[in-house]
């Protein structure tokens, strides 16, 4: 080929909307897609996919104290095996008056294809435990094509 630099190259990236909710267990996420055929994605270069299922996803980690925010970055891998990588512990307050809520980064090999943001109430949240509804758990989801430029800096 003459001109290499016109080749795109690598590439880790959700193709699809995956349509991530809260689980048949409430403490967990389920890939729930719009298109009813799971989630396209890639990594480095390569097509993967994973169909739609329940609780696909189980929140790790300590607990984030109460009045607190974090981001979870829900991944897959090129097997489809699902892992979660959690962000910084920024008070919700602070997060709503502009103080940044950044994206954790993903570990290599896997693709970020959604998140969800947690925002603890007047209790702590115990992730994989706590429910992902009711009580004063905010969970905010979101479909990604790749990690955001930039960090959240208000309320949900």
């Amino acid at each position: 080929m003459d001109n290499l630099s016109e080749l795109v190259r690598g590439g880790t990236l959700c193709l699809s909307k995956a349509g991530v909710a809260v689980g048949g267990t409430t403490s967990k996420i389920k890939i729930l897609a719009p298109n009813g055929a799971g989630v396209d994605f890639a990594i480095n270069g390569k097509l993967y996919h994973k169909a739609e299922g329940d609780d696909i996803f189980t929140l790790t980690g300590a607990a984030l104290t109460a009045l607190y925010s974090t981001i979870y970055l829900l991944c897959l891998n090129a097997s489809g095996t699902a892992s979660v990588v959690r962000g910084s512990d920024v008070l919700t307050a602070s997060v709503a008056l502009g103080v940044p809520l950044y994206w954790p980064t993903p570990a290599a090999s896997t693709c970020p294809i959604a998140a969800v943001r947690i925002d603890a109430g007047a209790d702590a949240f115990t992730p994989g435990t706590t429910a992902l509804t009711g009580g004063t758990v905010t969970a905010t989801y979101y479909d990604l094509f790749a990690v955001p430029d930039a960090p959240i800096v208000a309320a949900p």
